[in-house]
């Protein structure tokens, strides 16, 4: 997968420098979306048990688009997961994350439109609570990263219109917390920087091979209002080498655009 989307990237490359400024309006929305979400979980340090279940999505954006696109907004998830090889334990899940994008246009024509650009996830939160469990009953993951996005754009009619985003993190500062296990790289132990009155995860830079943060979101537009779209994300933490801890989910999900402002201007 990691190979895959490289590679996707890489296929781009060519186009840059082949923009041409046809956009003959500037658009303003503010949107506000919600749905339904299906999170799975599984940490292999601890055990293999994988964990899934279903909740809810919700979130908003902003919107600036003329030549470029600037976006910022935030998006979460709660849901209530259950273990597959047992009835007993159902943590609770709450997933949120804050965004700014900016993405900028490499190739523009009648037919579509390709973007390419950054997403930051300014703050991405992660927390688990297992009631069930005496000991590494809570499970919490602090941290920020920048993505390196593209999106194509496409007019099906004079009703709908489609866009495709993928998004894969190149680095993030990331920090892990759990109530009973403690995870400190070997130069952390060797250095003497455990504390043990405190045992917080360090925050630490993180590169895409330790921890693996791929999404994807198609979203399909309706006139003026309405957005229909379905997000998928996965995260994959190799702090721990050969036991990954994997998360993530599916949501689809609609938006409806509370502000859409357009204005014309000169080409």
């Amino acid at each position: 997968m990691r190979i895959f989307i490289l590679i996707f990237f890489v296929f781009l490359f060519p186009f840059l420098g082949s923009a041409q400024d046809s956009l003959k309006t500037k658009n303003f929305t503010f949107e506000l979306l919600t749905g339904g979400v299906m999170s799975s979980f599984q940490d292999t340090k601890y055990t293999n048990v994988k964990y899934t279940g279903l909740g809810v999505v919700y979130g908003f954006d902003f919107m600036w688009r003329k030549k470029s696109i600037i976006g910022f907004g935030a998006k979460g998830i709660y849901s209530k997961e259950k273990p597959k090889t047992f009835d007993k334990g159902y943590p609770s899940v709450n997933d949120a994350q804050f965004y700014f994008k900016y993405l900028y246009p490499i190739k523009k024509n009648e037919k579509y439109n390709l973007f390419v650009g950054t997403k930051v996830d300014l703050f991405d939160f992660t927390m688990r609570i297992n009631p069930e469990l005496t000991n590494n009953s809570a499970y919490v993951i602090l941290g920020g990263g920048v993505k390196a996005y593209t999106m194509f754009e496409k007019k099906i009619n004079d009703t709908w219109k489609v866009d495709a985003g993928i998004g894969f993190q190149l680095f993030s500062f990331m920090n892990e917390y759990m109530s009973f296990g403690y995870m400190a790289n070997q130069n952390t132990l060797e250095k003497g920087e455990y504390n043990y009155e405190d045992a917080a995860m360090p925050w630490s830079f993180t590169p895409f091979w330790k921890y693996l943060n791929i999404e994807t979101n198609i979203r399909f537009y309706y006139k003026r209002r309405w957005v229909f779209g379905y997000a998928w994300r996965m995260q994959q933490s190799y702090q721990v080498e050969n036991y990954p801890m994997t998360k993530g989910y599916s949501a689809l999900y609609v938006a409806y655009r509370i502000i859409n402002k357009e204005k014309s201007i000169s080409k």
